[in-house]
C-alpha cells in the first residue's frame, strides 16, 4: 500500500528539498572530481537539454510540432560568433541580442501556425531547418573571409579566480551551461504554472473549446513560438561559447531530430523530462560510439564502430516499448508504488462558506434573551 503525502505538506517539501539537494550534490561532486573532458561532455549535453526544454514548451504544452529548432539555435550561434569575433561585441550583450532576434523570428514563423496544424506545420518548420545550412554557407561566403566562423572563446571573469587555460574554461562553461539550463527550466515552469500555461494546454487539447473559454488563440500560439525559439537561441549561444569554430554543417536537420528524441525519451509535457532525456541520449550515444567496436559478443557484421547508430536506434525502440511515456513517466509510475502525492482539496467558494456558516450558527431570539 503506497504512502499518501499531501501536496505542499511538510513531508512533501522535505521530499522536494531532498531531491534538489541530491541533484545539486551530484553536479557539485562532478565539478570537484571530473576531468575537463567530462565537464565538456556535460556542457554539450546541457546544450541539447536547453533546446529540448524550449521544444517542450511548444510541442509538449502547446501541441505545435516543430522540426526547425536547429535553425533557431544556429541563427543565435552564428549571430553571436559574428558580433563577438568580428565586431568585438560583449559576449553577454550578444546573448541578449541573439535571444531577442530568435524571439522575433520565432514569432514570425509562428504566424503560419495560426492556419496550419499537425504535419503541415511540421513541413513548414522542416523547410526552415532544411534551408538554414544554405543560408549559413552563404553568410560565411559573404561576411567571413574563411569558410568557418570563430566562436567566442569565452573566458571566465576575473572575480571567479579561474584562468584562461582549458581546465578552468571547462569549469566555467560547465557552471554557465547549468545556469542557462536552470533559467530555461524556470521560464517554462513559471509559464506552465501560470494562467498562460493553462491556456497553452487548453489550446493543445481542444482549440475550439479554448476559444470559447476566452483564450486568444492567435496571441497564444505566436508568443509561445517566439519564447520557444528564444530559449533555443540560448542553446545556440552556449554552443558558440564552447566552440572555437563553427561551420554551416553544425546545425543540420539531424540536430532538430536529436532535440525531439531527447524530449520524447525523457517525457514530453513534463518539466524535467527534456533534461533527463537529453542527458540520457547524449551519454548513451557516447557510450555506444566509444565501445561498440569492442563488443565481441555481437555477430560478425555488427562488430564495427559504424554500427553505433543502428545499436542506438535499437535501444530507443526497445525503450519506447518499455516506457512509452518517457523516463520521467516510467520513474513516476514506479514511485507511485511507494508513495502518492494527494492534491490539496479545493476550497469552497466564499459565498458557499458564508451560507454554510450561517446555517450552522444558532439564532438567538428575543424571547431567549
Amino acid at each position: 500500500m503506497p504512502i499518501a503525502i499531501k501536496e505542499n505538506s511538510p513531508q512533501h517539501w522535505v521530499a522536494r528539498t531532498a531531491g534538489v539537494a541530491a541533484i545539486v550534490g551530484v553536479f557539485y561532486y562532478l565539478y570537484l572530481t571530473a576531468k575537463p573532458a567530462t565537464l565538456e561532455s556535460i556542457t554539450e549535453a546541457t546544450i541539447i537539454a536547453i533546446a529540448a526544454v524550449a521544444l517542450n514548451l511548444l510541442l509538449g504544452y502547446n501541441g505545435q510540432i516543430s522540426i526547425g529548432h536547429s535553425a533557431f539555435a544556429g541563427l543565435a550561434s552564428f549571430a553571436t560568433g559574428y558580433t563577438v569575433s568580428l565586431r568585438d561585441w560583449d559576449p553577454y550583450l550578444a546573448l541578449i541580442i541573439s535571444v531577442v532576434l530568435c524571439f522575433v523570428i520565432g514569432f514570425l514563423v509562428g504566424l503560419p501556425a495560426l492556419r496550419l496544424k499537425g504535419p503541415y506545420l511540421a513541413l513548414v518548420t522542416l523547410a526552415i531547418a532544411f534551408v538554414w545550412p544554405t543560408v549559413a554557407a552563404l553568410f560565411l561566403d559573404k561576411a567571413v573571409e574563411d569558410t568557418k566562423l570563430a566562436g567566442l572563446r569565452l573566458d571566465a571573469p576575473t572575480w571567479t579566480g579561474l584562468r584562461g587555460n582549458r581546465e578552468d574554461r571547462a569549469v566555467y562553461l560547465y557552471w554557465l551551461g547549468l545556469v542557462l539550463l536552470l533559467i530555461a527550466y524556470i521560464v517554462v515552469r513559471n509559464l506552465r504554472k501560470s494562467r498562460i500555461g493553462r491556456s497553452l494546454v487548453a489550446v493543445r487539447d481542444n482549440e475550439t473549446a479554448a476559444a470559447v473559454m476566452g483564450v486568444n488563440l492567435r496571441l497564444t500560439k505566436t508568443i509561445t513560438f517566439g519564447i520557444s525559439a528564444a530559449l533555443a537561441g540560448m542553446a545556440g549561444w552556449l554552443f558558440a561559447a564552447k566552440s572555437s569554430t563553427m561551420f554551416e554543417t553544425d546545425f543540420l536537420i539531424l540536430q532538430s531530430i536529436i532535440y525531439l528524441l531527447a524530449l520524447f525519451l525523457g517525457g514530453a509535457a513534463t518539466l524535467t523530462g527534456p533534461i533527463v532525456g537529453a542527458f540520457a541520449y547524449y551519454f548513451v550515444n557516447k557510450f555506444v560510439k566509444d565501445n561498440a567496436g569492442d563488443w565481441t559478443f555481437l555477430p560478425g557484421p555488427l562488430k564495427s564502430e559504424s554500427v553505433a547508430p543502428f545499436l542506438l536506434a535499437v535501444i530507443v525502440i526497445v525503450f519506447v516499448f518499455i516506457a512509452p511515456f518517457g523516463l520521467v513517466g516510467f520513474l513516476k509510475a514506479q514511485g507511485r508504488r511507494l508513495f502518492t502525492v494527494a492534491p490539496r482539496p479545493l476550497r469552497a467558494p466564499a459565498d458557499q462558506e458564508h451560507h454554510e456558516l450561517h446555517e450552522h450558527t444558532p439564532v438567538v431570539t428575543a424571547t431567549e434573551t
